[in-house]
């Protein structure tokens, strides 16, 4: 799965409310549609979860029900992800830098960031993300420091679209 990326929930909740509507910015969604069907956007399952979680006829949700299978990607059910998972969890209770609390949220299981950073690891991918990366952050495991530290790349949203759109919302490879 070279060159491949996983979309955080952050970026499919901050489009939806704010600068990619569904109402007037279908073609954002479609782009995402396209990307995967070309093998290079993909999700996780946790992900999955937190946005039909959203309430009844919420646009995120009613999208993540409905995008072609297999966008949303194994994550606690795949042992391979899981032995990342695990190192990363060890990773984040031994560093010394954070609080309890952190880590807890870190590691809650249903928090799709640490899996998403395991299935990256596993299948090489990119993580995009609107998450910054805050190194004197004690209170809380930012994403991409948690990625960094296991050696997962991180971007964003408008990285990505730089690179694989052009100004229409045409993926282009």
């Amino acid at each position: 799965m070279a060159s491949s990326y996983l979309i955080d929930a952050n970026v499919f909740v901050q489009a939806k409310n704010l600068h990619y509507r569904f109402d007037f910015c279908r073609g954002f969604w479609s782009w995402i549609e396209a990307g995967h069907v070309a093998g290079v956007l993909f999700s996780v399952d946790k992900v999955h979860a937190e946005l039909v979680a959203g309430n009844k006829g919420d646009p995120a949700r009613v999208w993540a029900e409905s995008v072609t299978p297999g966008f949303f990607l194994e994550d606690a059910k795949d042992g391979n992800v899981m032995k990342h998972y695990s190192a990363l969890m060890g990773w984040a209770s031994s560093s010394g830098h954070y609080s309890t609390a952190a880590i807890a949220e870190f590691a809650a299981f249903k928090n799709a960031d640490p899996f998403l950073i395991s299935v990256a690891k596993e299948k090489g991918a990119v993580v995009v993300t609107h998450e910054k990366s805050d190194p004197l952050s004690k209170k809380r495991i930012p994403l991409p420091d948690a990625a960094l530290a296991v050696g997962v790349q991180t971007i964003t949203i408008f990285d990505l679209l730089s690179k694989h759109a052009a100004s229409t919302f045409t993926f282009k490879p």
